[in-house]
């Protein structure tokens, strides 16, 4: 998955470093969760499989322990992001209508936006 612009500083000096170990030295060019092979046609989808870096316990970037990373078919990766993304989405979505209404003092955490009924 590509990483967000205002994300990028979050994640560790050496992550492109340690992406790459993780999709070609130990999972050696294949998902780790469903055995796809890199650059061939997903069995299911039909699409090219491009392996990606999945954090899999803990999605924070700057959570970029090995034993959190795994090397993710675009189908397995996407499967294991649907909950947080569509939650991520709905935040957004929130905090732009709060933004909106035109208040001076936007609401500067999630307990507020529940309280103010946006979430």
């Amino acid at each position: 998955m590509p990483i967000r612009p205002e994300n990028k500083a979050r994640y560790p000096a050496d992550w492109k470093l340690r992406s790459r170990f993780v999709r070609f030295v130990r999972a050696r060019n294949r998902c780790e969760w469903c055995g796809v092979e890199n650059g061939q046609p997903h069995p299911t989808t039909g699409s090219k499989v491009v392996l990606t870096t999945a954090h899999v316990f803990d999605h924070r970037p700057e959570a970029a322990s090995l034993l959190n990373l795994a090397a993710l078919c675009q189908k397995c990766h996407n499967s294991h992001d649907a909950k947080m993304r569509h939650d991520g989405r709905k935040q957004r979505a929130a905090m732009d209508r709060a933004k909106g209404q035109g208040t001076l003092f936007p609401p500067e955490s999630e307990r507020e936006l529940v309280q103010e009924g946006l979430l």
